[in-house]
């Protein structure tokens, strides 16, 4: 065998197991239970982040999408001009000594008067800042570390209580955009809504908006408002201490309102009243105005001691007010006016209207006259103004004065103390008959302005034959009664002083011969007469004043104006001019007249309008005044439903009505007539123009006529007259033949009436 492969020839290296050495078993480790644990939990919390991660990432990506496409869509129109802020509207007017006198303050919504933040006083400023919004000069519209803050809190509430996380901004955009959701998306919308508003306004801005917006108890809206509520001041006269008091309030104007009867407190279980909280408050208004350094310590120091005096919140606000609540007829009547022109000016409905002047911060200025005004609603409170008897069932009554451009002085609309404010106004709103009192602007006024007659043309007092059919028989009847045919029957000839007596047959035969539909049109377009309706183009509305509608007070007085300026009209007003809250007029009265008759014309029927005063057969001679001349005419309706009376002065034009507002007859003899009325009313006012006289026409001649055929009278005439004749239009001289009229009464008859007068 060879030994070298017998050299590597091998063994088995085991010959049998017994020699066979064991395999060592590895030692199993020992797991600690707690790291297992933490290795759970930390493997878990990484894969929550993460999801977390991954979640919120989709969650942003789809935000930002969401914000971006609100922002393209809504965020560009955002203004503070669509801030809806309803404001107070002041009425006022001038006393005599041209002082501006505050008639009425009216609101629906808030009592708001906007103020300018220049007249804010930076310490009221601040008081407010830096209590509501301690950042609002440092963040761009959002404070991002309050609201954390206050969101953390929601959660966690380790604050106690609600904490707000809303600045000023924000605030202010809510109320701008009117977005009150109470959802998570309401809140982002405003926060982006008040970044975006800050690029585009000045913090300056902001503030005014902010602090002429918000609320400080009941109807009380707007740092302007308040300051007058509680101080009685203007803002820009409010002291630290003062501006502190205001600032407590906006938090809970319910418990920090210091005219507040007040609560129990909460905290304490204690009762406190309004004015215990407000005080509480303003003291952590102060600190935080020193802690912010916008005051000194001095100034805190003082600002602590001040001995704050609030207004009487009972207290009258000026010399006017009446202690009650109740407005004056006159501002009635301006608040309506302006409602109308509201109403024509922006073509919407009265509703619409009315809130606007109500909410607008409108500053109107008024035609009133304080003392007449102050004076007619006392003679209307008094009861024997109207009657020496207690009546069971009086008649209403109302009057109206305006000077000679249509500036209303004095309206009341009813007798005794007045029932509210905004009611139904007698003087402005009841359309009622004039009777007699439309002759003047229709039959005589048209006649006389188109030289159809002169003074002494002569008429029959006769009635239309054939005109009026009778109900009950159907055939026809002789029309018009004259106003007591009882003791003036027909018959007789008169000249146009006709008007004196107030005789009906003359008229109607006028307006027969005018023409209705010519007369209509006068009346319409030369006195503004609105009420009018195409079936008053007849005989009887415009000869007796039966007119379908009847008219008011306020139009039938207004046309009286031409017979005491020269023959112009001017629309009735009761205010010069509205000025919006920014000071821009919105409406202005321009007083552009319409030359309703001429000059000539209107100076004749003055004179003839006298006679009806001073005539001895005159229907108005107890409205005669003794230092004054006046002018007038009265006026009854049919069935006695309606009484009337114009009375012209030389300064002013007014009118008295009375009757039932269900129209019945009024028993004259218990109730003094219309003319006694206006006197009673007004007759002190009137005296007290004493020396004025109304204005001449120098072309109107002065002649004498001759009675018997009513041309001018010559030396063959044996009675005659004065008469008063327009240069267009003066009669022929008489020729001398005097022919006696078989139906002519009497020249001593005629004397009788007071038609005739010797020629001296």
């Amino acid at each position: 065998m060879n030994s070298k492969n017998t050299e590597y020839e091998q063994e088995p290296r085991y010959s049998d197991n017994s020699n066979v050495p064991k395999k060592k078993k590895k030692k199993k480790r020992k797991v600690n239970p707690l790291k297992r644990t933490l290795a759970v939990i930390g493997t878990t919390i990484l894969s929550l982040f993460l999801i977390v991660i991954i979640t919120g990432s989709i969650i942003a990506a789809a935000l930002t999408v969401y914000v971006l496409q609100f922002a393209d869509q809504d965020m560009i129109s955002l203004d503070l001009g669509d801030l809806d802020l309803d404001y107070t509207t002041f009425i006022y007017a001038y006393d005599k000594n041209d002082a501006l006198v505050e008639l009425a303050s009216i609101s629906r919504n808030a009592d708001r008067i906007p103020v300018s933040i220049e007249r804010i006083p930076q310490h009221v400023q601040d008081a407010f800042v830096y209590t509501e919004d301690e950042r609002f000069y440092e963040h761009a519209g959002v404070d991002w570390k309050r609201t954390f803050t206050a969101f953390l809190n929601e959660i966690l509430h380790f604050l106690g209580g609600r904490q707000g996380g809303s600045t000023i901004t924000q605030q202010l955009v809510k109320n701008v955009t009117g977005d009150d959701d109470t959802q998570w998306d309401r809140k982002m919308r405003e926060i982006f809504r008040s970044a975006q508003l800050e690029k585009y306004e000045t913090k300056s801005s902001i503030l005014e908006a902010y602090l002429n917006y918000i609320g400080f108890g009941g109807s009380t809206a707007g740092i302007q408002a308040a300051s007058l509520k509680y101080f009685g001041k203007d803002v820009s006269e409010l002291s630290i201490a003062e501006g502190a008091c205001l600032a407590a309030i906006p938090k809970n104007p319910g418990n920090y309102n210091p005219f507040a009867k007040g609560k129990v407190d909460e905290e304490t279980g204690e009762f406190k009243t309004g004015l215990e909280f407000n005080t509480e408050r303003k003291e952590t208004v102060l600190w935080q105005m020193y802690k912010n350094a916008c005051i000194s310590k001095k100034q805190y120091e003082e600002a602590l001691a001040e001995k704050v005096v609030f207004r009487d919140p009972n207290a009258k606000t000026d010399d006017n007010d009446s202690g009650n609540d109740i407005q004056s007829w006159f501002v009635d009547t301006v608040i309506y006016d302006v409602i109308s022109d509201f109403q024509e000016l922006y073509g919407i409905e009265q509703d619409e209207a009315s809130d606007k002047l109500y909410n607008g911060g409108y500053k109107i200025y008024t035609t009133v006259d304080l003392e007449m005004q102050k004076a007619v609603e006392e003679k209307y409170k008094d009861y024997r103004t109207f009657s020496d008897t207690v009546l069971a069932d009086p008649p209403e009554s109302a009057f109206i004065c305006m000077d000679y451009q249509g500036n209303i002085k004095a309206v009341v609309g009813a007798i005794g103390e007045k029932a509210g404010s905004n009611i139904w106004n007698n003087a402005t709103r009841s359309k009622r008959s004039p009777g007699s009192c439309i002759k003047p602007i229709t039959s005589y006024g048209y006649g006389m302005e188109y030289d159809l007659y002169t003074w002494s043309t002569i008429f029959i007092n006769k009635p239309l034959e054939g005109e009026i059919i009778d109900e009950e028989t159907g055939l026809p009847r002789k029309w018009p009664y004259n106003y007591n045919s009882k003791s003036w029957d027909y018959g007789g000839y008169f000249t146009f002083q006709a008007l004196q007596r107030s005789l009906n047959t003359i008229p109607a035969q006028l307006i027969e011969q005018e023409t209705p539909q010519a007369v209509f049109d006068f009346l319409q377009n030369r006195f503004q007469i609105s009420t009018l309706v195409p079936a008053d183009a007849d005989i009887a509305p415009l000869s007796v004043g039966a007119l379908t509608e009847g008219l008011t007070l306020k139009e039938l007085v207004a046309a009286y104006q031409a017979f005491g300026n020269g023959g112009k009209y001017y629309p009735p007003t009761s205010y010069t001019e509205v000025v919006d809250s920014e000071g821009k007029v919105v409406l202005q009265h321009r007083y552009m007249p319409i030359q309703s008759i001429s000059d000539e014309s209107a100076y004749v029927m003055n004179k003839l309008m006298q006679t009806v005063i001073e005539g001895p057969n005159g229907t108005g001679r107890a409205a005669r005044l003794v230092n004054t001349p006046l002018i007038g005419k009265t006026g009854t309706s049919q069935d006695w439903h309606d009484l009337s009376f114009v009375g012209c002065t030389p300064d002013y034009v007014s009118g008295v009505w009375y009757g039932y507002v269900t129209p019945k007859e009024v028993t004259t003899g218990t109730y003094y007539s219309s003319s006694q009325v206006w006197k009673n009313v007004f007759g002190d006012i009137a005296e007290a123009e004493e020396g004025k006289e109304f204005p001449e026409c120098p072309d109107v001649q002065q002649l004498y006529y001759c009675t018997e055929t009513g041309l001018l009278a010559s030396g063959t005439c044996p009675t005659g007259a004065i008469g008063y004749y327009k240069s267009t239009n003066i009669p022929a001289l008489c020729s001398g033949n005097h022919k006696k009229k078989e139906e002519d009464k009497t020249t001593a008859e005629l004397y009788d009436l007071g038609v005739l007068a010797e020629i001296p």
